[in-house]
């Protein structure tokens, strides 16, 4: 059986070490005490908005740069890896850790999860604790990222040129280590006044008592961390090790480093991780243009031997799951991020289980048969070869869906060819098949919905399946997206066409909205299944 993993986002980094050590378990239900929960909020958060007020057309224009930016970052990555002669991880399995190194308290935690439009994006958000005392963060959600980073500064003379021009639009922004550890940035500023989202958030390394770089003569800097872009350069023997991503218009230069990581369990209680593997970085250029807005940072999720999920499945029952809310909901609507094993009344019932492997660092379905309307396409098996680097990966970064070619054309033709000859077809920026459609507006006891109404029984039912008889049935507005309020909707799918991924597919987070998403790295696999992407029972924190 293949691998697991998922929830989505974006740029680099955030590993962890391996030792984890959690304490004794205490009277509290293991049900309780084996769930965390980070609480994952909307991108139209007013205070993540910064007061912009934007329309339909323009989140779409946004979302479709962000994806353009993210599929160059994808490919740049192939390449990168390709180029150091890393073996491609699709022919591994997922880590299978032993029970026997569980934490003895079986401990979970969850974080709640906004989603967004992550600059050019729909995308999630996670408050983020790091350090001790704690200073919070929002960081971006990314399945797609080795690296958990957060923007930082060791000192006063490590400040970069980047952050000196902007912490003086900054300086209330900045979170203190004394009540921002006590807050999970709830509503963004209303436990701590001091952490407003107009700039960025600074992450002040000299005020941690266990921040602790990573010398740049040792073995894990020069080779375990070489695939995370460390510079092999070492000017000192205890210099720290550092880290230099550099794509397109953007980067990210930092340092690696060890600190304690704070989450809250399912029960209520704190609970600190400590020696975690972090990302200080000091220097980033245009985060806007790499998706970050008005976040700090990245919350990496992608699956690395020094990633932060690596040590965290040791000590939470190898499981995280997610639930992406649709990216049009209104801001009060969040839900969580979860590692650990949720309670059963928070399952859905109907939860199929699907085999999962890796490409690269990046977590990836076979997918064995397409179907619309019932009927199974003629798509070559060999596009879905994990161990070749083919195949369907999972990615919260990425906003629409991408298909290689050889997919991508019958999947088409079958979608468009009843809508054909009832919409005219029009064109729009960024999409390749787009049509106007009746947008009228349905009346119930003489009253004018606000929304327009759309009978999406017109469109063809679209459908995966994966290994195991896994299927995934989408919801229609999931594919056939609307993207202004002019009655244009467009089919939310691209094509692979750069050389270095064009053998590949990406889900992204639209179509992996409102469905719950779990991953079990012991078990190589990723369980799906419709949600509403509400969590029930959960404590406040």
């Amino acid at each position: 059986m293949s691998l697991q993993c998922l929830l989505q986002f974006l740029f680099l980094l955030y590993i962890s070490t391996n030792r984890f050590y959690a304490s004794p378990a205490s009277a509290e239900s293991e049900s309780e005490s084996s769930v965390a929960h980070f609480e994952m909020y909307h991108r139209h958060h007013p205070e993540i908005l910064g007061g912009r007020n934007l329309s339909r057309a323009e989140r779409t224009a946004e979302l479709l740069h962000g994806d353009k930016v993210r599929m160059e970052m994808i490919t740049h990555k192939l390449r990168l890896k390709r180029k150091l002669g890393a073996t491609s991880s699709s022919r591994r399995k997922a880590y299978q850790v032993r029970p026997s190194i569980y934490a003895k308290d079986n401990s979970s935690f969850s974080l709640p999860m906004m989603s967004g439009f992550y600059a050019q994006s729909a995308t999630y958000y996670v408050p983020f604790r790091v350090g001790t005392p704690a200073q919070t963060f929002l960081l971006v959600v990314d399945t797609g990222s080795d690296l958990t980073w957060v923007n930082c500064k060791r000192g006063s003379n490590n400040q970069s040129q980047s952050q000196s021009q902007s912490q003086s639009q900054s300086q209330s922004n900045q979170t203190t280590t004394t009540t921002a550890g006590e807050a999970e940035l709830r509503s963004f500023g209303d436990d701590d006044k001091t952490n407003k989202t107009n700039g960025p958030r600074i992450f002040h390394a000299d005020r941690s008592e266990t921040f602790k770089t990573i010398p740049c003569a040792t073995r894990m800097c020069q080779q375990s961390l070489s695939a995370l872009m460390a510079i092999p350069e070492c000017p000192r023997p205890k210099a720290p090790c550092s880290y230099f991503y550099n794509y397109s218009e953007a980067s990210a230069k930092g340092v690696f480093a060890f600190d304690s990581v704070t989450v809250n369990l399912a029960n209520g209680n704190k609970k600190k991780i400590p020696g975690m593997l972090i990302g200080c970085t000091e220097d980033w250029l245009k985060p806007d243009v790499i998706g970050l807005g008005n976040a700090d940072g990245i919350f990496g999720l992608a699956f690395n031997t020094h990633a932060f999920v690596f040590n965290v499945f040791k000590a939470f029952r190898g499981k995280f799951s997610y639930c992406l809310m649709d990216h049009t909901s209104p801001k009060q609507v969040y839900n969580y991020l979860t590692f650990g094993h949720r309670s059963e009344e928070e399952m859905p019932p109907n939860m199929q289980y699907a085999d999962m492997g890796l490409i690269e660092d990046w977590y990836a379905l076979h997918i064995d048969g397409i179907y619309v309307d019932g009927v199974k396409l003629d798509i070559p098996e060999e596009l879905w070869t994990l161990e070749e680097g083919r195949g369907l990966i999972i990615d919260t970064g990425f906003s629409l869906t991408t298909f290689a070619e050889d997919a991508y054309a019958p999947i088409m033709a079958a979608l468009e060819k009843p809508l054909i000859q009832r919409f005219k077809r029009v064109e729009y920026p960024g999409f390749l098949s787009c049509f106007e459609t009746s947008n009228t507006n349905r009346s119930t006891n003489n009253e004018v919905e606000e929304e327009p109404f759309f009978d999406e029984s017109v469109v063809p039912k679209f459908e995966m399946e994966f290994t195991s008889g896994v299927r995934f049935k989408p919801p229609v507005k999931s594919y056939f997206i609307d993207v202004a309020h002019n009655g244009i909707r467009c089919f939310g799918f691209l094509p692979s066409e750069d050389e270095d991924s064009r053998y590949l597919s990406v889900l992204g987070n639209i179509m992996q909205q409102n469905h719950l998403w779990e991953y079990n790295s012991f078990r190589s696999q990723v369980g799906i299944a419709p949600s509403t992407c509400v969590l029930r029972h959960h404590h406040k924190f």
